[in-house]
C-alpha cells in the first residue's frame, strides 16, 4: 500500500455509509455514537466513510420514519426503528469531534441522489447541465455549514455522488441511450465507449466543479466513488485527485454449486437482495457459500488481484496528472445475510486474505467488508478487524 494524499499512513476504512445517522436514535445501533467511535478506532480504522446528507444539512429538523423490524427482517444498511428528528448539522458536528478526539477522519460521500436532486424522474439531456450544477451548488451550501463547525478539518476526501454509474445509466437520459447502443448495436464499440466516456466525464465535471473550487482552500482531495474497475481517466478531468474503487462479486460457482444454491431458495444463486435472501433455508445457504468459497478460493483470490491490478491501469489522466486510489466496499458479495444460521469465518478468511493481497498493490486505502460496521455481527469479532488493519497499516 501507499501513503494516502498528504498523510504518512494509508486509510484503513470502515463504511458507515447513512446508517451512523439512521440508526443513531434510542435502540439503535449507532445509539452511543461515542462507543462505536471508540470502537472503530480500537479495531484499528483511522477512517469512517458517511454519507453526510448534504441537503438535509441546510434544514433545520428532519424526520426520519421507522423503517425496519428486528423480528422479521435481516441486519441491512440504514435500518431505522423507531420514528425520530434531528438536526443533521448537529449529529454530524457531534460525529466530527468523536472523529477529532480519536485520531479518525472523516471520507464524506452523498447515497440519496434522488433527495439531493428533487425528483425521481430520468433527466433529459437540456436538463443535465443545470440539474448537476444545482446538485454541486447544494453540496457548496452544505460544505460552508461545515466548515463553520469544524466538520472540515476532519475529511480526506469529498465525494459528490456515491457510485455515480448506479445513477447516471438509469437516469440520465443521454447515457442511458448510449448504454443501450452499446448493448444492442455490438459495432465500433471504441467509439462508443468514447462517447459514453465523454459523458460521464461532462456529468463528472459540472457535478464537481464548484465542489472543488469550495474545498480547494481546505486542501481536501474531490473523489470519484465509482461502479468498478471503470476508465476513470477517461471520465475525469483534473479537479478530481482520488477514485474510490468498489469491488463485491459473488463468490466463484461451478454447475453443482449453482444446483446447491437453489435448493435452498429460488434465485439463491443469483444476486439477492435482503429481502430475497430472508426467505432462503439460511443455515443451507451459508453451508453452501461456505463449500463454493472454500473449493473455488483460488478463483476468488486470483479475481481479486486481476480486478484490483487492472483498475490500476486507468488512473493517468489526459494531462498526466495521476489519481489516487482508494477501495471503500469490498470485497464481497455485496448482499451477504447476517443471521445466527449464516456463518461469516469463510467470509472472514476471504476478505482478510483480499485485504492483504491489496496490500502488495499501491493503493492509498481499503476498506475490509461493506458489513464492517456497528449493526452486523462482524463488526464483534474485534480482533479480526485489528489485525487485519494492523497489516495494512504497515505494508507500506
Amino acid at each position: 500500500m501507499i501513503p494516502y494524499i498528504n498523510k504518512e499512513v494509508p486509510l484503513t476504512i470502515s463504511m458507515w455509509d447513512y446508517s451512523w445517522l439512521k440508526a443513531n436514535h434510542p435502540g439503535g445501533a449507532y445509539e452511543d455514537l461515542a462507543r462505536c467511535v471508540e470502537e472503530a478506532k480500537i479495531r484499528g480504522y483511522n477512517t469512517l466513510r458517511v454519507d453526510c446528507f448534504p441537503n438535509l444539512i441546510l434544514e433545520e429538523s428532519v424526520n426520519f420514519k421507522k423503517n425496519w423490524d428486528s423480528r422479521t427482517e435481516l441486519p441491512q444498511w440504514g435500518q431505522t426503528m423507531v420514528d425520530f428528528s434531528c438536526n443533521v448539522l448537529e449529529r454530524l458536528s457531534t460525529l466530527a469531534e468523536l472523529c477529532r478526539k480519536n485520531g479518525i477522519w472523516l471520507g464524506l460521500d452523498a447515497w440519496d441522489k434522488a433527495s439531493m436532486i428533487g425528483h425521481y424522474n430520468i433527466i433529459e439531456p437540456q436538463d443535465e447541465e443545470k440539474t448537476f450544477v444545482s446538485y454541486s451548488e447544494t453540496w457548496v451550501q452544505a460544505l460552508r455549514l461545515m466548515r463553520e463547525e469544524g466538520i472540515l478539518e476532519r475529511t480526506v476526501w469529498v465525494a459528490p455522488m456515491n457510485e455515480v454509474p448506479h445513477y447516471c445509466c438509469g437516469k440520465v437520459r443521454s447515457i442511458m441511450d448510449l448504454e443501450q447502443r452499446i448493448r444492442t448495436e455490438g459495432e465500433v464499440i471504441l467509439e462508443k465507449n468514447a462517447e459514453l466516456d465523454k459523458a460521464y466525464q461532462r456529468v463528472n465535471h459540472w457535478m464537481g466543479e464548484a465542489i472543488k473550487e469550495e474545498i480547494r482552500r481546505d486542501g481536501i482531495p474531490l473523489c470519484y466513488s465509482s461502479l468498478g474497475a471503470e476508465p476513470y481517466a477517461n471520465r475525469l478531468t483534473d479537479i478530481y485527485d482520488v477514485v474510490d474503487v468498489h469491488y463485491m462479486p459473488s463468490v466463484v460457482m461451478d454447475d453443482s454449486d449453482v444446483e446447491a444454491f437453489e435448493q435452498t431458495g429460488k434465485g439463491a444463486s443469483r444476486f439477492s437482495n435482503f429481502l430475497q435472501l430472508h426467505t432462503y433455508d439460511l443455515k443451507s445457504y451459508s453451508e453452501v457459500w461456505d463449500t463454493a468459497c472454500q473449493k473455488n478460493y483460488g478463483k476468488m483470490l486470483e479475481g481479486v488481484r486481476a480486478y484490483h491490478e487492472n483498475a490500476l491501469k486507468h488512473l493517468t489522466l489526459a494531462s498526466g496528472k495521476e489519481l489516487c486510489p482508494i477501495i471503500t466496499e469490498s470485497f464481497g458479495p455485496c448482499y451477504f445475510p447476517d443471521h445466527p444460521d449464516v456463518s461469516w469465518d469463510w467470509y472472514k478468511r476471504y476478505n482478510a486474505d483480499a485485504a492483504k493481497l491489496i496490500a502488495k498493490l499501491p493503493f492509498a486505502g481499503t476498506s475490509l467488508s461493506n458489513y464492517a460496521e456497528p449493526q452486523y455481527r462482524l463488526w464483534k469479532d474485534e480482533e479480526w478487524h485489528r489485525t487485519t488493519n494492523l497489516f495494512l497499516q504497515n505494508s507500506y
